[in-house]
């Protein structure tokens, strides 16, 4: 009976055995795996001034976020002493972008030809007017900052 069970224990092992075979997979097929998993276009924490991080919600923040620079805006060419021949009232579109770092540049600038007729400087004034922002926290994605670029409506206004 003793080697009976014997038997019938060494049997079970060897036949058994051979469904808990693993699968190696490479790191590179995980990798590949993971980053079509992941939607680049899209971050998991937006660019942040510290007076926002306050804030839970991730849409308030960038929301905050926004508000901040446009106040920036407003507050520098307020500042400008500007003499038009018309009256103004036009978009121009900011393509700005956020390094890892947090360092924001103006990539280009969308200035209608009513406004840049007016006002040649414009686009410059709006560079100098990045100097006085507070510090900026990058866009993070799965906890790593990263760039981000966004498109920005200012609107322009002279009486």
């Amino acid at each position: 009976m003793f080697r009976f069970l014997v038997l019938l224990a060494i049997a079970v092992c060897v036949t058994g055995c051979k469904d808990l075979e693993t699968k190696k997979v490479s790191s590179e097929v995980l990798a590949e795996e993971e980053l079509k998993a992941i939607n680049m276009s899209e971050v998991d924490e937006y660019p942040s001034f510290e007076s926002c991080d306050t804030l839970e919600d991730q849409n308030a923040r960038y929301q905050c976020f926004k508000t901040e620079l446009a106040l920036n805006f407003q507050r520098q060419l307020s500042n400008k002493m500007v003499i038009v021949e018309s009256e103004l009232n036009d978009t121009i579109w900011l393509y700005l972008s956020i390094s890892e770092v947090g360092n924001l540049n103006i990539d280009r600038a969308e200035i209608p030809d009513t406004i840049a007729l007016q006002l040649p400087e414009l686009e410059r004034w709006l560079k100098d007017s990045l100097d006085s922002l507070p510090q900026i926290s990058a866009a993070n994605k799965r906890g790593i900052p990263v760039k981000t670029a966004f498109k920005m409506p200012v609107v322009v206004k002279v009486d």
